[in-house]
């Protein structure tokens, strides 16, 4: 979410009772003196006054249709409070929270109880007619913040409940007057309903694959006088129909020509050996991008290789059949993918990308593929073209955007390749990566939309027999969480922590409404502005050719990396009544993925980003210590815009690419000699058993708090560089960070550097 987002505290919920002069001491009495009182129901007809403060904490960025974000709270940018509901509990004691997810003893369902534009600095109240239940204690409220039908849930954030079987997913606030019904869920990214076209399109990336990569020589014979095609040198040896396939191209110190296997392996063969080892050799715990952007980019490096194979002038006949294997690869791959001439040099071919013939539809590479003759007999039975028919009407565009046409980062999805069936295929499992973590695996059923705003209210009340005015009540936040009550005072008249009696005329909710939701502030930048950056490079040649190379050195400058995304780990899907995770049988965290970037995302040579906001709920856990809260990773989704390729933690990061850096936020680096702002007027939850107070424990994120996390770029950082997505609850992840954390409204983790620690040089494997 582009959040330039201020948490302006909802303040204390105030009830005018409307009843006659004088007091009771029975039911009896009241119904002979107060005509708004109800004896069948021990309740009086009250007045339910809202205000609202409209002071600020920061001054912060995002759409004026979003948030309500400035120095004073304009009419015009109060989203307004919808679905709300005010709930009447009758606790043991006066002077409570409500601790426990009992049965309210009346649940007011208000709907719509502030309309957008209707709350301003001089006006912040609305007075609304209500029957209170007597002997009322505690009060709690829910509201979510009003927009429109139609609204981004990018920007707007987006609650949804699961879907049942193959109905329509239902909306994830659920507020009941029981309130362990009570819940707010995420909404998920992909969605039941979209799931199966999500899986039908990895088999066919796949399969398209498989078979590209499973190109056979087949039983033909060339003459030497033949060519691939017109103005490509001619093979210039006989060619015989020996069995042979693109996977036989080995690569070694002693390597042979898969030919005759005697003669020592020729340079074309080499080319050839080398994409094929490339495609599918994939680290143990490499992440390898099978976006479609990332195809296409591969697609367009392979493709060029092999016609540079193609066009080739043959010394020897081994080389005459590379030459040929590479015309079989490149007709093959024609098959899939759109072609431009190449020129006589052997220079890269242009335009290449997703084709599928003239009409443009996934139809037409369903085609190709049912008829392809590649599919090797060592991957099983070959899908058949009625397990896509869920994504026949996509077009190429589609997949050239996939995953992103389906509302996920481009690294929510990875491919593997299986050496002995030979084929590719999409990982279901990021732990199949072994980049560790719990046991519950991730996978892309995990990443979420960011929370809506919603407000959350939870106190003890203050009565008065005196029947107050609606201007005679505390204007602001300051004067409402004042217990001053004598005479002259902010609450003069009024008795604290008490309960509505037959006398009592005015009750008001003792402490705020505030935020239930919580909010991440995120910016980056590098840690100074002269750093240097050191790629993988050094690291990616030992490993894979024995060769000592240094590491490349990039120098940024203010648009060289361009921040695409944020996903956030170990966020639960659920909350409860008290806005704490309550995950359900069956249910595990998951990832909140904000791709609403605040303006153009570059990260300034200098100084920090522009600041993106990002809703999400809070991450108490109630299993650990105040002093051992969980850690949560952030992945920030960048862009190599540097216009040069570099090596990332396991393989290459093209320009134009979209790349993985990962950062700790760790509650327990925080310095002693730091505190939280805590406020004795917004009872953040735990609740003690009984109500009587609410513990103080620091973790990442805390509701209506804002976390703010400053992250940069070091030296080694790119070293570290993922190309897809990893599992961010994982403490096993390669980090190294420098967390220097501060406190601020919430949490405020400075100059947490992503990646590579810039303390030292790696000496080995990141």
């Amino acid at each position: 979410m582009e959040k330039n987002y201020v948490y302006a505290l909802l303040s204390a919920i105030a009830l005018t009772v409307a009843v006659g002069l004088g007091s009771c001491s029975s039911k009896e009495d009241v119904a002979d003196v107060n005509p708004n009182y109800d004896p069948e129901t021990n309740s009086v007809l009250t007045q339910f006054v809202f205000n609202v403060s409209t002071s600020n904490q920061a001054s912060t960025r995002q759409s004026a249709d979003a948030t309500q974000n400035h120095s004073t709270l304009a009419a015009a940018k109060f989203r307004g409070i919808g679905d709300a509901h005010i709930m009447c509990f009758r606790n043991p004691g006066d002077g409570r929270y409500q601790a426990t997810d009992a049965t309210a003893e009346k649940d007011f369902d208000m709907a719509r109880v502030l309309a957008a534009g209707t709350i301003s600095s001089d006006n912040s109240r609305r007075v609304l007619e209500m029957s209170l239940p007597l002997n009322t204690n505690t009060m709690v409220f829910y509201g979510r913040a009003l927009k429109a039908s139609g609204a981004d849930k990018n920007e707007y954030g987006h609650l949804e409940n699961p879907a049942v079987g193959e109905a329509e997913p239902t909306d994830g606030y659920n507020i009941s007057s029981n309130l362990s019904k009570v819940s707010f869920r995420l909404g998920k990214r992909l969605r039941n309903a979209d799931k199966n076209k999500f899986q039908q399109t990895q088999k066919l990336l796949a399969g398209i694959l498989t078979c590209v990569m499973n190109t056979d020589r087949g039983s033909a014979t060339v003459t030497a006088s033949q060519s691939p095609e017109a103005d490509v040198p001619a093979y210039g040896f006989d060619i015989p129909a020996t069995a042979l396939t693109w996977s036989q191209y080995r690569l070694g110190t002693d390597a042979k020509s898969p030919v005759d296997n005697t003669t020592p392996i020729t340079e074309l063969e080499v080319k050839l050996a080398k994409v094929y080892q490339e495609m599918t050799t994939i680290q143990t715990a490499e992440l390898r991008n099978a976006s479609g952007p990332a195809l296409i980019s591969t697609i367009q490096n392979l493709w060029s290789i092999v016609n540079s194979v193609r066009c080739a002038t043959p010394t020897s006949q081994p080389e005459a059949v590379a030459k040929y294997m590479a015309h079989l690869i490149s007709e093959e791959l024609k098959k899939y993918f759109t072609y431009s001439k190449l020129a006589k040099d052997g220079s890269s071919v242009e335009g290449v990308g997703f084709a599928g013939g003239t009409a443009g539809t996934v139809e037409n590479l369903v085609t190709s593929f049912e008829a392809d003759g590649y599919w090797p007999t060592t991957a099983g039975t070959k899908p058949a073209s009625t397990e896509f028919s869920a994504i026949t009407a996509m077009t190429v565009s589609d997949l050239a955007t996939f995953p992103e046409n389906m509302d996920l980062p481009q690294g929510s999805t990875h491919i593997t390749f299986d050496s002995d069936k030979k084929a590719f295929a999409y990982a279901e499992n990021y732990n199949q990566s072994a980049v560790g973590g719990p046991s519950s695996a991730f996978t892309v059923d995990d990443y979420y939309y960011p929370a809506e705003l919603l407000y959350f209210g939870n106190s003890p009340i203050r009565v008065s027999d005196v029947e107050h005015v609606v201007n005679s009540y505390p204007q602001n936040t300051t004067a409402w969480n004042s217990d001053e009550i004598g005479e002259g005072k902010a609450w003069a008249g009024w008795t604290n922590n008490s309960h509505v009696q037959s006398t009592t005329r005015s009750v008001a909710m003792r402490n705020d409404i505030n935020y239930g939701t919580a909010l991440l502030k995120t910016t980056i930048g590098y840690v100074n502005s002269s750093t240097t950056l050191k790629d993988n490079n050094a690291f990616i040649q030992k490993r894979e050719y024995k060769v000592t190379e240094p590491n490349k050195k990039i120098t940024p400058t203010a648009t060289s990396f361009i921040l695409k995304g944020i996903i956030i780990g170990g966020q639960s899907p659920r909350v409860g009544w008290n806005f704490l995770p309550a995950l359900a049988t069956g249910e595990k965290q998951g990832y909140v993925f904000d791709k609403a970037i605040a303006g153009a995302g570059s990260v300034p040579l200098s100084g920090n980003s522009e600041a993106n906001y990002t809703l999400v709920f809070d991450n108490y856990n109630s299993t650990k210590t105040a002093g051992n809260q969980d850690k949560v990773y952030v992945a920030l989704e960048l862009q190599n815009n540097t216009g040069e390729d570099f090596f990332g933690k396991d393989n290459l990061i093209p320009k134009g690419a979209n790349f993985y850096l990962i950062g700790e936020l760790d509650p327990s680096a925080v310095s002693t000699t730091q505190s939280l702002v805590w406020s004795d007027y917004h009872a953040l939850p735990p609740y003690n058993a009984d109500g009587t107070s609410f513990t103080r424990t620091p973790r990442v994120f805390i509701q209506d708090y804002m976390t703010t996390a400053n992250f940069k770029i070091g030296e080694f950082s790119l070293q570290y560089a993922y190309l897809t997505v990893p599992d961010l609850r994982s403490s096993s992840v390669t980090l190294g960070l420098s967390v220097d954390v501060a406190w601020s409204t919430g949490y405020e983790f400075e100059d947490v550097v992503v990646g590579g620690n810039k303390d030292k040089t790696p000496t080995s494997e990141p």
